[in-house]
């Protein structure tokens, strides 16, 4: 990676790129960025056809627990991959067994399962305070650039690669599943297991995404890129590419936001984002008049 760093550090002292893209870890957030765009808004199109929207953001609110408890114990700080990664997960699946088990709305379970984590976070944090400042472990509410490591960037690589596979290979079955599962069940697809499958790789792409975008923000930017791909697109195939396009572009944006404002990364994202949504209303008016 230092390679890549020196090489990019020449291009801006040359001129050819950006003078911020000199220091290291603009270049980390640049590589994130371009890894997340397409991630999230490719997951976000299932996202919002499943109706996992607070389902979601439940994972991401998952993540600051998960991290006071890989911290105590032990894992250093910045590295808590197994309490963070595997408490989140955890949560997903337990709130998915509910779903087919328990004789409640969806709502209601979501709203359990929130209420739960959020107290055991406060729990965690506090026990997690006397050994640490709070502000050592905000990154995850907020996304930071100077928090990304090159760890993390080769995790959130690897995160990618799989859940490519897994959409190429499984991205009809998990909409058949959604809309039909009837007929789902007919072509020898069970939807159960689809749903587990899914879940899992979309808690572990949001887990992934927490350096940059943050844990309080990561759903905005799952939900407003595939809303803007529900404005402008006419099929499923469009709503696809349009929301993981939003989603790359919205990243950019808002990267290179933070580098010129002194604002979190995460929220200059979603800023983006937001803009982008409120340009696509006006498109998709004059399309139907």
């Amino acid at each position: 990676m230092q390679a890549i760093y020196d090489m990019v550090a020449r291009w801006a002292e040359a001129g050819h790129v950006p003078a911020v893209f000199q220091h290291a870890f603009m270049v980390r957030g640049l590589l994130a960025a371009l890894i997340i765009g397409p991630l999230l808004g490719a997951v976000g199109t299932l996202v919002v056809a499943k109706r996992l929207v607070f389902f979601t953001q439940t994972v991401g609110h998952g993540a600051l627990t998960g991290v006071a408890l890989g911290l105590l114990i032990g894992e250093p700080l910045g590295s808590t991959y197994a309490g963070l990664y595997g408490f989140c997960l955890a949560v997903a699946l337990a709130m998915t067994f509910l779903r087919h088990r328990v004789p409640a709305s969806t709502d209601a379970i979501v709203g359990v399962v929130l209420a739960q984590i959020l107290g055991l976070g406060i729990i965690a944090m506090v026990l997690v305070t006397r050994q640490y400042n709070v502000h050592q472990v905000e990154a995850v509410l907020f996304g930071s650039l100077i928090a990304l490591t090159d760890q993390d960037l080769a995790v959130l690589a690897g995160t990618a690669l799989v859940s490519a596979v897994v959409l190429a290979m499984s991205f009809n079955a998990f909409m058949l599943a959604t809309f039909s599962p009837t007929l789902a069940r007919t072509r020898g697809i069970r939807p159960v297991i689809c749903e587990y499958l899914f879940v899992a790789m979309a808690t572990v792409v949001v887990v992934a995404s927490l350096k940059l975008v943050g844990a309080l923000l990561v759903l905005v930017l799952i939900v407003l890129p595939a809303a803007t791909a529900r404005a402008l697109a006419r099929g499923l195939v469009g709503f696809f590419w349009v929301s993981v396009g939003a989603a790359t572009v919205s990243t950019l944006a808002g990267l290179m936001l933070s580098t010129w404002l002194p604002i979190p990364t995460g929220a200059a994202i979603v800023v983006a984002a937001s803009v982008l949504f409120y340009l696509a209303l006006p498109l998709r008016w004059l399309r139907q008049v």
